[in-house]
């Protein structure tokens, strides 16, 4: 009887049944929980060599010994031996148009960039209580491209030119009298300004103490403190003192002309242009007369110039110009492949009276010209690090189409919104009994070159000419041979051939033509058929993430 009832007491007493159950509870919640645990070092582990292999790739890309780089680099950062560490060289092509896939080309001919692969484990402290794995593999990739950016410039360099007739044009942009000689010119063409510190230079002169170089090319910089902001900036290294002489009498000439110029119209900073002044880096190297040119430009807000040189060119009675200009010649800054430059448009009417032969009034021929902007890609920046001085830079140079005209043309036809005007004949000659008039047209196509300047040109800022397959020697000449004149009167059969009289008297004065063409443009930063281009510096070694 006592037996019974023991076990009937037993299954009626629940006391102490929830131990168990807690037991079985806490093992499963402590176990979840040291599974978290594991899991949340994996991924701070996972970060912490993603941001490794980061550095590692960004190092590796930097050096001629890829491999000891990324090692170097890792124990930099206080991490050990033990992660298996693979770094493959390559070629990165930065063009979206590809695939992420399939722009990283392994191998090491013509290397631009470094693949790095990071691998570890991670041990756990507690899952594997619970039968999970005892590490688990933590890995992290990434590519770096090495930035190469090279600084190139577009245009007509200014190293020779008719002092004259630049006087007159500038002095009709700045809007005061310019007098300077042929050496003063060449001076200020001879003259380096690094254009970083121009634009350093600059900066507290429209107000800006702290900023960065965008923040100074969106202002806009009077022209006195444009001349002293150049001698400030001025290469020191070499014999500098006459081109600060021509500074100094420019800027008491321009003291009172109150303008200013807009310096994003004169200058780009390109891949420094979001950096703060602070940042110096390698000295951007522009021409003082380049600059001063461009400023004056610049400076003429309606763009479009009329300037009667009356008889300031010899050989002619008077030269009048009406043109439509641009921006001369013009950097890009520091930048990396792919990236353009282009040259300005520009329309121009030149109309110009000869003397008359013989008991003959004066000849008029206008000359229209309209030339399309020459463009110049960066196509490719090699930087090797064992060889400084076989740095190499190779820009794709296009030359603009050139359209030039013996024509009645309207001074209007200038204007970039209107269509080229019909070709109508100029009425060349006009006598009592005697009127000649004559039309002529000539068009030079454009032309695509590959030109890669060395250290040697780098150094120097030496300009290298790409011409059009069927440039000529001389512009007037090559119009002049396509004149069709027409008579209108009679001439002295056997005595006076007007036809013969007209074309001897317009050859004689194709020299001077030819002088005063080219003065012009060259100061515009044009020339016709042609462009020069300059590499001014290189910054190597630079490094970004790609992938």
């Amino acid at each position: 009887m006592r037996l019974p009832r023991l076990v009937r007491r037993a299954r009626r007493d629940e006391t102490g049944s929830i131990v168990p159950v807690t037991a079985v509870a806490a093992a499963a919640l402590f176990g979840f929980a040291g599974l978290g645990i594991d899991l949340g070092m994996v991924f701070l582990e996972k970060r912490r060599v993603q941001s490794l292999a980061d550095l590692a790739a960004l190092a590796s890309v930097r050096s001629s010994n890829s491999l000891e780089a990324a090692r170097r680099a890792l124990a930099d950062n206080g991490y050990g031996t033990g992660a298996q560490l693979s770094v493959t060289p390559g070629t990165y092509t930065a063009n979206r148009a590809m695939p992420a896939a399939v722009r990283f080309v392994a191998g090491p001919s013509g290397a631009n960039a470094a693949h790095v692969r990071l691998t570890t484990s991670v041990r756990t402290g507690f899952s594997r209580v619970i039968g999970g794995p005892a590490s688990y593999a933590v890995s992290g990739e990434a590519t770096a491209m090495r930035a190469d950016l090279a600084a190139f410039g577009l245009g007509s360099r200014l190293a020779s030119l008719d002092a004259g007739i630049a006087n007159a044009l500038l002095s009709r942009l700045l809007g005061t009298t310019i007098t300077l000689s042929i050496l003063d010119y060449r001076a200020l063409a001879s003259l380096r300004i690094d254009a970083l510190g121009f634009l350093r230079a600059a900066a507290p002169r429209v107000g800006i103490q702290t900023g960065t170089y965008d923040e100074v090319l969106k202002a806009s910089l009077s022209a006195l403190d444009l001349t002293t902001a150049l001698a400030e900036a001025a290469d020191r290294t070499s014999a500098i003192a006459p081109a600060l002489a021509v500074l100094n009498a420019l800027t008491a000439v321009l003291s009172g002309t109150g303008l200013s110029v807009r310096l994003a119209g004169l200058l780009t900073a390109g891949a420094y242009g979001p950096l703060p002044l602070t940042r110096t880096g390698e000295a951007l190297w522009v021409n003082a007369l380049d600059l001063i040119a461009g400023a004056a430009f610049a400076a003429n807000g309606n763009n479009q110039v009329g300037l009667d040189l009356g008889s300031a060119v010899p050989g002619l009675l008077r030269a009048r110009i009406t043109m439509r200009i641009g921006e001369a010649w013009r950097t890009s800054g520091f930048v990396g492949s792919g990236a353009s430059l282009n040259a300005a448009q520009q329309r121009a009417l030149v109309e110009i009276w000869i003397p008359g032969p013989a008991l003959m009034p004066s000849l008029y021929l206008p000359i229209y010209l309209e030339l399309a902007p020459a463009r110049a890609t960066l196509r490719k920046v090699v930087c090797p690090w064992t060889s400084p001085g076989e740095r190499a830079v190779t820009l794709d140079v296009t030359t603009g189409v050139a359209y030039l005209a013996i024509g009645g043309t309207p001074a209007s036809a200038v204007d970039f919104g209107l269509p080229r005007p019909p070709l109508v004949p100029a009425p060349i000659l006009q006598a009592p009994l005697l009127n000649v008039t004559g039309t002529a047209s000539l068009e030079l196509g454009s032309s695509t070159q590959s030109v890669t300047f060395g250290d040697d040109d780098i150094r120097a800022g030496r300009p290298k000419t790409v011409s059009t397959n069927n440039l000529i020697g001389s512009l007037s000449a090559g119009l002049l041979a396509n004149l069709d004149l027409r008579i209108n009167g009679g001439g002295l059969p056997g005595i006076l051939d007007p036809r013969g009289v007209v074309a001897t008297a317009l050859g004689a004065a194709a020299q001077p033509i030819d002088l005063l063409l080219f003065s012009l443009l060259t100061l515009a930063g044009v020339k016709v058929g042609s462009t020069d281009v300059s590499v001014t510096g290189t910054r190597c070694g630079g490094a970004v993430l790609v992938q």
